[in-house]
């Protein structure tokens, strides 16, 4: 039979001396009478308010007249009479509306050895406060997740953990298993991008993915249920987790005005097509029903015979340049598709300098080369990219025409970062600021008997390169366009 543990007087001056140390306050109360036996706190005053010899629950909660609701005094001993384990609660004293952390148990009286009511109470009154600051914090945070025209989701270990109501509004309720790559509703043209996308950033090789794609929610591909979406996905902690943050925005209304504009880009540009083509063939249709007016008075009559002839060399003529304009007007609409393979740019600007040479030269136009040598290969079709090559040298030509003094175009080439560019420069009058935006559209110009062809098909030629074509100032004084085109990729 095990023998009890030994009881150790205490000293209460001792303890005490302890607890006056505390963030707080300490009191001994017999557990029959509810009369305060001692005291101690963080002044270490001993009782300036002279509790000792008055109940608890008087002093405590302001002269109450029996003992507290939340008395712990039945639970600290047990049924055998032996103290139980300390009891620690937390109460708010409506006295001084102080939070405390209580830790109270029974203990033996040193004087007579019963069993009194020792409560040790710390004041977290701070840390109550912190809390309740978070907890507002929170409670703020989450109503401005709720109520976010943004969707957000959070996925953990490939399940939802929480979707919040514009994201239910954009995609639906959703399993609580989810992996965007196999969602059902993405739009197929967007499907190999999400995947990708979402590849990327679950599997960590990228911090944070961001996209647009197309979708049907629910699943149901109809036309007037399509949504457009801007998406950005990145891992966070959350909770002590990894989770992956998804938030979403509906960018529908801006892609329907993107559209819209294209549309009435396209109907600008339809406009200058239809105002370009009338001008090109009212011109020669007019000179075909003069003639035909005097060919019809004269008919027939032998004096006007070489009359006649004439007049018939003038309708082939008119009829050619109509015949011309037609065939522009096919070559804008049909360009050519580029047939690709390496080359250097260099030869293809000597190649193209000798096919306008003539042009050139009957223009009275001299020409400087500043080539860079050994420039890395381009993946490009050489026909024509020369064709784009020429029509800038023959418009730098035409514009310089009627001018006064030298007429001269610098062509250059050389590398910059991961572009292989080309430039034609002159000292001519210049593109004006005004019209930069415009010298690319179709059947835009700005010289008298131009089609406004030209520098519209060398931009697409360009663009189906994956290159750029500009405009900007020379230092000669006149226009400079620059062809950039990508370096040709290894293996």
């Amino acid at each position: 039979m095990s023998r009890p543990d030994p009881v150790i007087p205490l000293r209460m001056e001792e303890l005490f001396a302890i607890f006056n140390a505390i963030e707080g306050a300490v009191y001994v109360a017999d557990m029959e009478s509810y009369e305060v036996l001692a005291v101690a706190g963080r002044s270490g005053d001993g009782d300036p308010d002279g509790l000792v010899g008055r109940k608890c629950y008087e002093r405590f909660q302001d002269g109450r007249q029996g003992p507290c609701p939340f008395c712990t005094n039945h639970l600290l001993v047990g049924p055998d009479g032996k103290p139980n384990r300390p009891v620690v609660w937390e109460f708010q004293n409506p006295r001084n509306q102080a939070w405390y952390l209580c830790i109270d148990r029974a203990i033996p009286w040193p004087p007579d050895g019963r069993l009194v009511r020792m409560e040790i109470a710390i004041d977290i009154s701070e840390r109550k406060r912190a809390e309740e600051a978070l907890i507002r914090s929170e409670q703020n945070f989450r109503e401005l997740v709720e109520n976010s025209l943004v969707g957000i989701l959070l996925v953990q270990d490939g399940e939802i953990i929480y979707q919040n109501p514009e994201q239910r509004r954009l995609f639906g309720v959703l399993p609580r298993s989810f992996n965007l790559e196999t969602f059902p509703g993405i739009h197929p043209d967007d499907a190999v991008k999400v995947r990708e996308s979402y590849r990327k950033i679950s599997g960590g090789l990228s911090a944070q993915v961001d996209l647009d794609f197309r979708f049907y929610p629910g699943g149901r591909q109809r036309p007037e249920n399509m949504k457009w979406v801007y998406c950005r996905a990145r891992p966070i902690d959350y909770q002590g987790r990894k989770t992956m943050l998804i938030s979403m925005m509906d960018i529908g209304q801006s892609k329907e005005l993107e559209r819209l504009i294209r549309v009435q880009d396209k109907m600008s540009s339809l406009g200058r097509v239809a105002a370009g083509i009338a001008h090109e063939i009212r011109n020669p249709l007019s000179g075909l029903n003069i003639y035909l007016d005097t060919l019809e008075k004269i008919y027939g009559q032998p004096e006007e015979a070489a009359k006649a002839g004439e007049i018939f060399r003038q309708l082939r003529v008119a009829s050619g340049k109509i015949e011309a304009v037609i065939r522009r007007v096919i070559d804008f609409a049909r360009p050519g598709q580029p047939h690709f393979e390496e080359a250097d740019l260099n030869r293809l600007v000597e190649a193209a300098l000798g096919l306008a040479a003539v042009f050139l030269r009957r223009h009275g136009v001299r020409v400087e080369t500043a080539l860079a040598p050994e420039l890395p290969l381009v993946l490009l079709d050489p026909q024509l990219i020369e064709q784009v090559l020429v029509n800038l040298f023959t418009n730098s030509a035409e514009a310089m025409r009627g001018m006064d003094g030298p007429r001269r175009i610098r062509v250059g080439s050389g590398v910059a970062g991961e572009w292989v560019e080309v430039w034609v420069e002159d000292n001519g009058p210049g593109v004006e600021a005004a019209v930069r935006d415009k010298i690319f559209d179709p059947f835009f110009t700005t010289k008298p008997d131009g089609t406004g062809i030209g520098l519209n098909i060398s931009h697409r030629i360009i663009n189906d390169h994956q290159g750029r074509l500009l405009v900007a100032d020379s230092a000669l004084g006149g226009a400079r366009f620059v062809i950039s085109l990508p370096v040709a990729k290894k293996g």
